[in-house]
């Protein structure tokens, strides 16, 4: 069992294979930006004012759009294995959900780029980090407040990011009673950005109307279901059966959990179901999109793979699962 072994440790070896996982994905990328054919061309992508001015210009330069894609994700994998720990998620230290996380965000070559979902993803989890603790803050703490800033922080490279705002409801409401004044603290945060916005506008830039094409433009839904080589297909299919498989097992279980980590495991179904909807609805299929269901999921298959239960089957599904990510690197 060497996979199994060296995921579900946090050990040094464990840590090691986690980056040589994700730099072994990142390599066919490279190999094109240095190739002599000249590298492939990237996704463009246009976001909010943050965005287009930190990480508008990498976008010429595919080597680089590459590297800093594969600093964010793995940063990503440390948050996951963090909030793993902190809120005993697991039977055990683990680095198993930043492993599920890399092969299921980075498979496709078109989802290793910068792209304003991937920089908001990274908001984005850190307000669910936040969150995640309100179980053991009493009520009208700022701590809702605080991530609700950290949220619009993100809106400010990736608006969109605002159709999230019902899942904190929702998301709050599962961890404990909320009172009317925190249930408002993500709507003010969103007031302050659209007066920042405006104010920026209208008051220093004298064009009252550019805050309304700024709104327009990154809050409109464009973009299709494209069509991708059947090993794509084969791999996010193989995907959603261990998924299904998870959920039984977890279902069948879920009240032996400690009353905390069951809060979250909803609050990650939840997360789940709006990852799955903003892809589909909001983002129109935008393969980078793909990173808000990514991480619930990660959660899921790692609680599924920790059981102590056929280890030699689940040592298989991620030899399976690693050589169907190879696959569509070939095919793509």
């Amino acid at each position: 069992m060497i996979l199994l072994r060296l995921f579900k440790d946090s050990r040094l070896a464990g840590t090691v294979g986690i980056n040589l996982l994700l730099i072994a994905i990142f390599i066919p990328s490279f190999i094109h930006d240095f190739s002599a054919a000249g590298p492939a061309e990237l996704m463009p992508h246009s976001g909010m004012p943050f965005y287009n001015l930190i990480f508008g210009a990498i976008h010429t330069t595919p080597a680089l759009n590459h590297f800093v894609a594969m600093l964010i994700m793995m940063l990503i994998s440390y948050m996951l294995i963090r909030i793993g720990v902190r809120d005993q998620l697991l039977q055990q230290r683990s680095l198993m959900p930043a492993t599920f996380f890399i092969l299921f965000t980075a498979a496709l070559p078109v989802a290793r780029e910068v792209s304003p979902a991937l920089i908001g993803s990274l908001f984005y989890l850190f307000c669910f980090f936040i969150l995640f603790e309100v179980q053991n803050k009493k009520p009208d703490t700022l701590s809702i407040f605080t991530a609700s800033l950290v949220l619009v922080l993100g809106s400010m490279f990736c608006l969109k990011l605002i159709w999230f705002i019902p899942l904190i409801w929702v998301s709050l409401w599962t961890m404990r009673s909320v009172t009317c004044r925190e249930f408002f603290y993500p709507v003010m945060a969103y007031v302050l950005l659209a007066l920042f916005l405006f104010t920026w506008f209208w008051g220093v830039r004298g064009n009252g109307a550019g805050f309304g094409a700024l709104v327009a433009k990154n809050m409109a839904f464009t973009g299709s279901l494209e069509s991708y080589h059947l090993s794509v297909y084969i791999l996010y299919g193989f995907i959603l059966i261990l998924v299904g498989i998870a959920s039984i097992y977890m279902m069948n279980r879920f009240q032996s959990m400690k009353t905390m980590a069951l809060y979250i495991y909803q609050v990650m179904f939840y997360m789940f179901l709006a990852g799955t909807l903003y892809f589909i609805f909001i983002a129109r299929f935008d393969p980078a999109s793909l990173v808000f269901i990514a991480l619930p999921v990660a959660f899921v298959l790692s609680n599924y793979f920790h059981r102590k239960k056929s280890p030699w089957i689940h040592e298989l599904a991620i030899w399976i699962l690693l050589g169907l990510v190879v696959y569509v690197q070939i095919t793509f």
